[in-house]
């Protein structure tokens, strides 16, 4: 028997939109420029609706933490009554208003020395200052690492995260599970400043989210460390790019591609091809799973070090 001997199928998104057009029934000669505008909307639309669907474990990744007292500032800009600290914004420290940093190193020395935070968010902080001029490079410094950190925007969920000591790599690693809590918990503690080893994290889905630990994190830690479904990257149709999808999903994607082109371009086909296409859906949801034992136990008491 003479096989192919590949495993490289592997269609880009402009054959699988002709496909799917083809299956609500228009063919590839009567497609224009607005037929293909709304197939890149639809195939977007349709990643988008299975990141909200379940895990998708091909967009599962592991993002490190460092929970450091340091952190690189990009600028500062003041106005004479306030100054601003900007620094990259995705998985850095967020500084807790009210709370204490020292500015070093600046490129304008008058931005040296002890502040309180006045405001913060994902990849700046703002202080009281008198200085108007605009400084680059300094490092902001805090007694202990931040208790809150900003998060990919293009985070869905966070899946397991612990927080691990020691060098990672290495023999000294050691990592230890922290459990999630809702926003209810979070606000119900009463300190959240209180330092220690962390156990619990609350991820705040905001549109630039964050992720919160309790107890604050003491100094001891070197970096928390959690597994994350990110959202699937954009489809195009330059270049002849492909669909961030594995091999089990492709009939699946183009079925529910030609849902969505049906209910545009021709509806008297909806019928026929919705059944299919949650078929589809079903029989690849189901192959997206981790085979591994479970096991079901009530929790009778929290995780502590």
């Amino acid at each position: 028997m003479a096989t192919s001997g590949t495993y490289a199928f592997n269609p880009s998104l402009g054959e699988l939109t002709l496909y799917a057009f083809n299956l609500a029934g228009v063919r590839n000669t009567e497609l224009t420029q607005e037929h293909m505008e709304s197939a890149r909307m639809g195939t977007n639309l349709l990643l988008s609706r299975w990141a909200n669907q379940g895990v998708n474990l091909w967009a599962v990744d592991l993002v490190t933490v460092n929970l450091t007292t340091s952190q690189a500032i990009t600028a500062i800009t003041g106005t004479g009554s306030v100054a601003t600290a900007t620094y990259p914004a995705i998985n850095t420290p967020v500084y807790t208003v009210g709370g204490s940093i020292t500015i070093a190193n600046s490129s304008i020395s008058g931005y040296s020395g002890t502040y309180t935070v006045t405001a913060s968010g994902p990849g700046y902080v703002s202080f009281a200052s008198a200085v108007t001029a605009q400084s680059t490079g300094g490092v902001i410094n805090t007694s202990t690492p931040a208790p809150t950190y900003s998060v990919d925007p293009s985070t869905v969920m966070i899946l397991d995260a612990y927080v691990t000591i020691g060098t990672l790599g290495t023999s000294t690693e050691i990592d230890r599970i922290i459990l999630p809590i809702s926003r209810t918990e979070y606000a119900s503690y009463p300190n959240k400043q209180q330092p220690g080893f962390p156990t619990t994290y609350w991820f705040d889905r905001l549109i630039s989210p964050t992720v919160s630990l309790w107890p604050a994190p003491d100094g001891n830690e070197g970096s928390l460390r959690y597994y994350r479904v990110r959202q699937i990257q954009d489809s195009n149709y330059t270049g002849g790019q492909n669909v961030e999808i594995p091999y089990l999903w492709l009939d699946a994607f183009a079925s529910n591609l030609a849902v969505r082109l049906a209910q545009i371009w021709n509806p008297a086909l909806l019928a026929t091809l919705k059944p299919t296409a949650d078929e589809a859906y079903l029989i690849a949801s189901d192959q997206n799973v981790e085979y591994a034992q479970q096991y079901i136990s009530p929790q009778i008491q929290g995780y502590f070090r």
